[in-house]
C-alpha cells in the first residue's frame, strides 16, 4: 500500500490552517475553526491503525502534524473546565478531548504488540515515532499529558516504562516542584499537597453507568452492606472462558479507586474522620 499520495492529499489540506507562532500566547478559539479541526480530527479516527494498519506511519505524521496539534492543544474555549467534584478551574484547550482520542488509539493499537516485548521492525519504528510525540507534548504541553495520565496510563503496557515514565513525568507549568534534596523536607507539610489535581477523565460516568455509584456511596458513608467488596471484586473481574481465569478491568478498577480517593479527600477537607 503506497501512503504518500494519500499523506501528501491531507498535508496539502492541513497547510490552509496555517502554522501557530510559538510565541503566541493562547487565543480563544473560534467557533468555526473548532468546527473545521473536529472534521479532520474524525477523519483520523476513521483511518485510526487499527482500521487501516498499512497507513499508519502517515498517519501518525499527521495526527502530529506542525499544522494540526498545536491548534488543536493551544487554543482554548471561552468555558471553563470543571473537576469531577464541580469546581471550576483554569480553562482548558477545547481541542483537547479530540487530541485524547486521536493518542489513545495510537496506544491501543500499539498496545497489543508491546506487551510481548518482541516487536518486529515496523512496529518498532511506529513505538519511536509515538515515543518523539510524547516527548514534544511533555516539552510543549505537558498539562495535556498531566490531566489525561490516568487513561494514558492504562493503554501503556506496565512492561513500557519509558512511556509510563514520560507521562507520569508531566505536571503544570506554573507549579514548582519541590527540591527532593531540602533538609528535613516533609511532603506532608507542603502547602501544594492540599491542591486536589485537575482530572479530565471521567471517572464518576463509567461508575453511574454501571450502578456502582449509589452503592460505592452508601459503603462509603455506612460501610454497609458488609458482602459488599466481596461483590465488588466480582464486577470487577473479566473471566477468561477457555481457563476459567480472570483479571481485572483496568479502566473500571481506575475508576473505583479515583472515586474512593476522592471521597477521602472530600473527607479530609471538611475533618470529618474516616473510620
Amino acid at each position: 500500500f503506497d501512503q504518500r499520495p494519500y499523506y501528501r492529499l491531507f498535508s496539502n489540506l492541513m497547510q490552509d490552517l496555517g502554522v501557530l507562532d510559538p510565541k503566541q500566547q493562547q487565543q480563544d478559539i473560534n467557533p468555526t475553526f473548532l468546527l473545521v479541526l473536529a472534521a479532520y480530527s474524525q477523519i483520523f479516527l476513521a483511518l485510526q491503525p487499527t482500521s487501516v494498519p498499512g497507513f499508519s506511519f502517515s498517519w501518525l505524521q499527521l495526527i502530529s502534524h506542525r499544522c494540526f496539534m498545536p491548534h488543536l492543544l493551544q487554543g482554548r474555549g471561552p468555558s471553563q473546565s470543571r473537576t469531577n467534584q464541580g469546581i471550576p478551574q483554569q480553562k482548558s484547550a477545547t481541542g483537547w478531548p479530540y487530541m485524547h482520542r486521536l493518542l489513545l488509539a495510537l496506544l491501543q493499537f500499539l498496545q497489543p504488540f508491546l506487551r510481548t516485548a518482541q516487536l518486529i521492525d515496523p512496529i518498532r519504528r511506529l513505538y519511536k515515532g509515538t515515543l518523539k510525540v510524547l516527548l514534544v507534548l511533555l516539552h510543549d504541553f505537558p498539562e495535556f499529558l498531566a490531566d489525561y495520565h490516568l487513561s494514558f496510563c492504562e493503554a501503556i503496557p506496565s512492561l513500557c516504562v519509558q512511556l509510563r515514565n514520560l507521562v507520569l513525568s508531566a505536571f503544570p507549568r506554573s507549579m514548582r516542584l519541590p527540591d527532593p534534596f531540602t533538609p528535613n523536607l516533609k511532603i506532608d507539610l507542603l502547602p501544594e499537597i492540599t491542591q486536589a489535581p485537575r482530572i479530565l477523565t471521567d471517572f464518576f460516568g463509567l461508575l453511574s453507568e454501571r450502578g456502582l455509584r449509589p452503592r460505592l456511596d452508601a459503603y462509603l458513608t455506612t460501610k454497609q452492606p458488609p458482602e459488599f467488596l466481596e461483590q465488588l471484586v466480582q464486577g470487577l473481574t473479566i473471566t477468561s472462558p477457555p481457563t476459567g481465569g480472570g483479571s481485572l478491568h483496568p479502566h473500571l478498577t481506575t475508576c473505583v479507586v479515583m472515586y474512593a480517593a476522592s471521597y477521602g479527600i472530600s473527607q479530609l477537607q471538611q475533618k470529618v474522620p474516616i473510620t
